[in-house]
């Protein structure tokens, strides 16, 4: 590597590096031209290293390091941190966590559970979500810290460290079964928006990608044991992979397989069990309830509906609107599963296609949403993923400090772009 070359190559190594442990450590997400800058420098940084990909090894190790260093400090673009301390708090005192929403518990004098605490919940009028997969590792991350939160925060972190790693290796084992280049890998492993939602802002979705993709190797290797544990933990972790079980059981009758769909629900009904009853179900059943009737974030099909809706009505329909595209988004899934057995596509495929169209149907999209199709589009030849894991992070900047209001412009600029590169990509495969 001639030395002018190799100065440029390490200040974009140093750059990537460095605006991203500024957005972990740093930036608060209401600094707007700070957060988009370092975004910027960390995307133009990663895009430049992997252009290249000179020294695996110096990669490979970029990725272990970077994610260290956001150890440091709390989540700062995300608190659902808190409601993980809260929940695993509760299972502690030995309190169910669907039991009750969060007010209940304030003046009850209960050890962990205070104001300061309460105050950084951002869904306090809620019942919990998380499912108790999750729940255990929430008690874990209580029983450790001892009231040290981010003790707390990186036990979790160290979790979805490891999941990133198990990732990391599943994805290469995986390119080499497809026949692709392994070094693919590291456009997940070093991608800015997975490490800052994974190991930055500890959101679960890393674990359920490891999980899935240790089932669709399994399933590949035909141990369907382990391929049905791998999709069952998945649902276990998230129940969104609940919407692949319809494909999986398809091909499964296909292939002779069929019974790793089975023991893939079985797994992740099992995963329920420990706070399984009246209460948990309620809770859950509400919480759902109101995440399709009542949540909206940078949603694609539900705004241009809601904008028909405020037309005819006059009024925010969400209540019809969103459980009408659960609907459309569940016929839809049916149809590509059916297609894609039919048309012997390739679990990854199939798979990404699947979340995709759940994604452009939903009320709600997060940043951290997209991820598995970052693993899923590698696996499968598609790169709008990894245009779309830029983009949705432009969402970011509708964060103030008296609240959020993300202009629609933005939102135009993300679907318009990420649904072109698809087109393209999906014409010229078709030729």
């Amino acid at each position: 590597m001639p030395n002018q070359h190799k100065t440029g190559y390490y200040t974009f190594l140093a750059v990537y590096i460095l605006a991203i442990f500024s957005i972990g450590n740093w930036i608060e997400r209401h600094e707007t031209l700070a957060l988009l800058l370092a975004y910027c420098s960390a995307f133009l940084g990663y895009l430049f290293l992997l252009q290249k990909q000179e020294n695996l090894r110096l990669l490979f190790n970029t990725g272990l390091i970077i994610r260290i260093l956001l150890f440091l400090s709390l989540p700062l673009l995300s608190d659902d941190l808190y409601r993980f301390i809260w929940d695993g708090t509760l299972l502690k005192n030995g309190i169910h966590p669907f039991e009750e929403l969060p007010g209940t518990y304030l003046n009850q004098h209960i050890e962990g559970i205070n104001h300061e605490l309460y105050e950084r919940l951002n869904s306090r009028n809620y019942f919990t979500i998380y499912p108790p997969l999750n729940q255990f590792i929430f008690w874990v991350s209580v029983t450790v810290g001892q009231g040290d939160w981010l003790v707390s925060a990186n036990t979790i972190r160290l979790i979805l460290y490891g999941a990133d790693v198990g990732s990391f290796f599943f994805l290469r084992r995986l390119l080499i079964h497809y026949d692709k280049s392994p070094n693919l890998a590291y456009w997940y492993w070093l991608n800015p928006l997975v490490i800052l939602e994974f190991t930055g802002n500890l959101h679960f979705e890393g674990l359920v990608i490891f999980f899935v993709l240790a089932g669709i190797y399994y399933y590949e290797k035909n141990k369907k044991w382990f391929s049905a544990a791998g999709f069952g933990l998945a649902i276990g972790t998230k129940l969104l992979p609940l919407i692949y079980l319809p494909f999986l059981f398809l091909k499964g009758l296909k292939e002779r397989k069929w019974v790793i769909s089975i023991l893939a629900g079985i797994i992740g009904l099992i995963t329920l069990l420990p706070l399984l009853n009246e209460t948990f179900i309620s809770a859950m059943s509400e919480s759902l309830d109101l995440y399709f009737r009542s949540f909206e974030f940078n949603a694609s099909t539900y705004f241009i509906a809601r904008a028909i809706g405020y037309w005819i009505y006059g009024y925010n329909n969400i209540a019809l609107i969103g459980p009408l595209l659960s609907v459309f988004s569940i016929v839809s899934i049916l149809v590509v599963s059916a297609v894609g057995v039919r048309k012997n596509w390739s679990i990854s495929k199939t798979l990404l296609f699947i979340l995709t169209i759940y994604l452009v149907f939903a009320t709600t999209v997060h940043p951290w949403y997209i991820i598995p199709l970052i693993a899923l589009g590698l696996l499968s030849g598609y790169w709008y993923p990894l245009i779309w894991s830029f983009l949705i992070f432009l969402t970011y900047l509708g964060y103030m400090r008296s609240g959020f209001e993300l202009p629609v412009f933005i939102i135009v600029i993300e679907y318009v772009f990420t649904g072109l590169v698809l087109l393209v990509e999906m014409r010229s495969k078709k030729k």
